[in-house]
């Protein structure tokens, strides 16, 4: 399996003054490490571990390195994306040819698409789904109602908020109208649990793409976490 490197700072520049700068192309926005460090921090995730929607591989990289880590396999609906699939994880039919697995790791996209993927994701995973996702996802839409009523999250990690994207007009980072929680469905907890974590609290976190962390400090910091350093 071939992993992308992390996000890393790159410059902006839209093509001209007055652009408007709208949604990536898929509902495409990279995770920043902490994300994915600040849930190994509360969730020891172990054994066989997929990831639906990869992207560059922000997340996937740095589960390689966490040592509890068993074995990876990588999806993603962008055929130009690097992954050992490449299927639309909203549909049954695609979860059928994933190999079996322990836990579903994933930021999906944050539009219609996230339900179908964490219905499909809790039905996959062996042990549990951990999954990137507006806070907004808890409210019992028609899509996710009966869901998330026969199977609560048992850990919703509430995050600050992160800056995506430039705002319309490309003159400033923006963030959305909520912020982005880690929610974990573990199936053998027999309790629910919210844990809010500050900034300040946060090993390695940044507020944009362009003051990321590098990729080694942020292996450095899932090290750190397996040692129970941090």
């Amino acid at each position: 399996m071939t992993l992308a490197q992390l996000l890393t700072p790159q410059p902006y520049s839209p093509k001209s003054t007055g652009e408007t700068v709208g949604k990536h192309p898929l509902n495409f926005y990279e995770s920043p490490s902490w994300f994915t460090t600040e849930l190994l921090r509360h969730v020891k995730l172990s054994g066989v571990i997929g990831e639906p929607c990869v992207g560059m591989g922000a997340i996937a990289t740095l589960l390689s390195a966490w040592p509890y880590t068993k074995q990876m396999w990588t999806n993603d609906i962008d055929p130009h994306k690097a992954a050992d699939y490449q299927m639309d994880a909203t549909l049954s039919e695609s979860w059928a040819k994933f190999p079996d697995c322990d836990w579903i790791c994933t930021n999906p996209p944050y539009s219609e698409l996230a339900a179908p993927i964490i219905k499909n994701a809790y039905q996959k995973a062996r042990v549990g789904v951990a999954a990137f996702l507006l806070t907004s996802f808890l409210e019992p839409c028609d899509d996710r109602a009966d869901f998330l009523q026969q199977h609560p999250p048992s850990l919703v990690l509430i995050l600050p908020r992160f800056c995506f994207r430039k705002d319309k007009r490309g003159s400033r980072w923006a963030t959305d109208n909520i912020t982005i929680s880690c929610f974990v469905w573990d199936k053998r907890a027999t309790g629910q649990q919210i844990i809010i974590r500050p900034k300040s609290a946060i090993a390695g976190f940044y507020k944009n793409p362009e003051q990321a962390i590098t990729q080694e400090q942020a292996i450095e910091i899932v090290r750190a976490i397996a040692k129970g350093e941090l």
